[in-house]
């Protein structure tokens, strides 16, 4: 089969397939990037060129056997409706993000998020259309009775249902963090995954997870969808007040500092955080009040209000460290006095007892260790009096000898 007789063997509609293959090959990544710019961007290319891919093969190989098999040609049929159904549901969900989703702009960027509406129109949209390309499958590959069609759509139903309990519960649950607002794109985030507190930021709320960004640790977190509304959730980019979020710091202060002396510190050391720091609200003074008198020292408490929450970490720390050297400036310690004089007594009670050990006079413990020891000092003489028995024969021998001398 020379070349003329190959192109010959090539239909109008293989020709119009090759040629839109080619093209949308070609064009899947700047297509792709324009429906929708976000992290699952080179996975839908992907998908897209493989598609592609496979109908080019499909009908090259269906033209090298001379369309004698009638199902390549249902199988290349088919790989068209999956692909155009896939492509069908990005643009319709562009321009339904498009009308219904929220813009929102950052680092001079402008970025579409979703809403409940956008989000629920797409899940709508993606369920027609992937029904379509299924009935639309079927009747290409010659399931044309109610029968075959419904025993297909079955299964399928079947499958679902089988595994509804791992993707159901995410998607409901997202929908409903969309409705309600609990927290959206952007929202600085307080919540306790497995013991462990979690101040992060939301950055994406997906189908069935939820992507935040660690603010501690630096680093991305995916959390269900079901599992983030089941956690006690602080949204602490939503104040209470125009004043900004009420942030608290408490000391442990011994009671034989006055409270002028007290608060007089604190002072001094948020004028110096002012100067240095434009971390807080400074309009408004820190509120310094007595949180508890305990048994051992006076806990102070030093409100203040701040809208910078995404670097409230480091805020914290920074406060406490300003307080700390202005309190070391003024003589008035930070630590828990009854605590400290227990550490300091306990250390010197063990430097003493190791004075004395070394010096070889025991306490009473090893006293009694020693008491313990001496009735086994008996056993040694009792073993240096025993005699052996060439002992006795020698002894018997010089007894002999005196008496025949005397005879």
């Amino acid at each position: 089969m020379n070349i003329t007789s190959l192109l010959s063997s090539f239909t109008p509609f293989d020709l119009v397939v090759l040629s839109l293959s080619a093209a949308l090959l070609v064009l899947a990544h700047p297509i792709s990037k324009w429906l929708n710019d976000d992290d699952g961007l080179e996975n839908r290319v992907a998908m897209m060129r493989a598609l592609n891919l496979m109908i080019v093969a499909a009908v090259v190989i269906n033209v090298l056997l001379a369309h004698r098999y009638d199902a390549l040609s249902k199988i290349t049929q088919s790989l068209i409706v999956i692909y155009f159904a896939i492509f069908l549901t990005h643009v319709i969900n562009f321009f339904i993000r498009l009308k219904f989703g929220k813009k929102r702009t950052t680092n001079d960027k402008t970025t579409i998020s979703d809403t409940y509406s956008s989000r629920g129109l797409s899940l709508f949209v993606a369920a027609i259309v992937t029904i379509v390309a299924i009935v639309s499958c079927l009747r290409i590959l010659g399931l044309n009775s109610l029968l075959e069609a419904g025993g297909a759509i079955g299964i399928i139903g079947l499958l679902l249902a089988m595994t509804q309990a791992s993707w159901a519960p995410d998607i409901v649950s997202g929908l409903i963090i969309l409705n309600s607002r609990l927290c959206e794109e952007g929202d600085v985030v307080q919540f306790d995954v497995d013991g462990k507190t979690v101040f992060a930021t939301i950055f994406k709320t997906k189908v069935f997870h939820t992507e935040c960004l660690d603010l501690v640790n630096n680093h991305r977190l995916m959390l269900r969808n079901a599992r983030l509304r089941d956690c006690s959730l602080q949204n602490l980019s939503r104040f209470a007040s125009a004043r900004g979020l009420r942030e608290c710091l408490t000391f442990n202060i011994d009671y034989k500092h006055s409270q002028e002396e007290v608060r007089s510190m604190i002072m001094r050391a948020f004028a110096d955080i002012d100067q240095s720091e434009n971390s807080r609200e400074e309009q408004y003074e820190p509120e310094i009040f007595v949180q508890d008198t305990g048994d051992y020292a006076v806990t102070w408490a030093v409100f203040y209000y701040t809208k910078d929450v995404k670097r409230l970490p480091a805020i914290r720390q920074i406060f406490r460290g300003y307080v700390l050297a202005e309190a070391s400036r003024s003589g008035i310690s930070l630590a828990t006095p009854i605590l400290q004089q227990t550490e300091f007594s306990s250390a010197d009670q063990s430097i003493k007892r190791s004075a004395i050990q070394f010096a070889g006079h025991p306490t009473q413990e090893s006293g009694g260790q020693a008491s313990a020891q001496i009735p086994a000092q008996p056993n040694q003489s009792s073993n240096t009096s025993a005699i052996s028995p060439d002992d006795e024969s020698a002894n018997e021998e010089q007894q002999k000898k005196p008496e025949v001398a005397s005879e």
